[in-house]
C-alpha cells in the first residue's frame, strides 16, 4: 500500500502545468510614435493594436496604416516614402510572455521592464520596454514605452522645407488585456 504513494508524488510533480490562457487586446488601445523636430515635435497615432501569443511569445503588432500624425501631407510622406508601408505595412514588439510580469490579484499594480525585439521595415532591433500594469476585475490596463533610433531600422531622416526630425524617437502604448 505504501509504494503508490511516491508513485502518485512523481505523477503530480512531472505533470504539465495547466496552461494560462492567451491574452487579447480588448476596449480601444493606443500607440503614440513621439519625435522631436527642429522647428516642431510631432506624434503620431493609432487605435490599433493587434496580439499574437502563442504561450511562450507576446507579439505586439501596429498597422502603419493606421498612423496619423493629423497632417494628410506630412502621413502620406511618412507612411509612403520613410516607413514605406506597401512593403513594410507593420511595425511589432515581440516580448517573451515570461518577462512580462502582469499582476494576479485585482486592484494589484506592477512595474518593470521587459527585453525583447522591436521590429519595423522588416529589421529588427533588441529593445528595452518599461511598463506598468494595474488589475481591475478581468482586464489588466498596460502602459509600457520604449526608446528607438529609426535609422536602425532603415528609415531615412525625413527633411521637408528645412524641417527635421531627430532619428531618436519613442513609442509609448495603452492596452487592456484580457485571458483568454
Amino acid at each position: 500500500m505504501k509504494h503508490w504513494i511516491p508513485l502518485v508524488l512523481v505523477a503530480l510533480v512531472t505533470a504539465p502545468a495547466p496552461a494560462l490562457a492567451a491574452l487579447s487586446v480588448t476596449g480601444t488601445p493606443k500607440v503614440a510614435f513621439d519625435a522631436t523636430g527642429t522647428v516642431m515635435d510631432m506624434q503620431g497615432i493609432s487605435k490599433v493594436v493587434k496580439l499574437a501569443d502563442d504561450g511562450q511569445q507576446l507579439v505586439f503588432t501596429v498597422p502603419m496604416a493606421t498612423v496619423s500624425t493629423d497632417n494628410a501631407l506630412r502621413d502620406d510622406h511618412m507612411l509612403n516614402k520613410y516607413v514605406e508601408v506597401a512593403k513594410f505595412p507593420e511595425v511589432s514588439v515581440t516580448l517573451p510572455k515570461s518577462a512580462l510580469k502582469l499582476p494576479a490579484a485585482d486592484g494589484e499594480k506592477l512595474k518593470g521592464s521587459a527585453t525583447g525585439t522591436f521590429t519595423a521595415r522588416g529589421i529588427s532591433q533588441p529593445v528595452t520596454v518599461s511598463y506598468s500594469a494595474k488589475k481591475s476585475g478581468a482586464v489588466t490596463k498596460l502602459e509600457a514605452n520604449f526608446n528607438f533610433d529609426v535609422s536602425t531600422h532603415g528609415i531615412a531622416i525625413p527633411v521637408y522645407m528645412g524641417v527635421t526630425i531627430d532619428p531618436k524617437m519613442k513609442a509609448s502604448a495603452t492596452v487592456e488585456l484580457i485571458d483568454g
